[in-house]
């Protein structure tokens, strides 16, 4: 599966489900596709979704997630235009990979 495509799954499944669902936005870090900077919500582990999403869902998210988070990152999402984004540790948002790395 290529990495772009994964993206888009992953967006259909976030919107689908109604992820993230907890509600905390993080602030100063600015959209790289839409701009907002008061939307950014980081996406939950699939370990705090169990009580959520029924197993199956809860796997295709977990490959999702593998597939897509680099080392030092973690995933989040956009709430206004609903891209998914990587959230690096100094507080930044990048596009999500669109190649394999390697």
């Amino acid at each position: 599966m290529s990495t772009l495509k994964t993206n888009n799954d992953l967006r259909n499944f976030v919107m689908e489900h109604g992820l993230p669902v907890t509600e905390m936005t993080l602030f100063g870090i600015k959209c790289p596709y839409c701009g907002k900077s008061d939307q950014i919500r980081k996406l939950e582990s699939p370990d705090d979704l169990d009580q959520v999403i029924e197993t199956d869902a809860l796997g295709a998210y977990s490959a999702y997630l593998k597939k897509l988070q680099q080392p030092e990152t973690s995933i989040g999402v956009c709430r206004f235009c609903r891209n998914c984004l990587s959230l690096t540790k100094a507080g930044q948002a990048m596009p999500l990979p669109e190649e394999p790395a390697g």
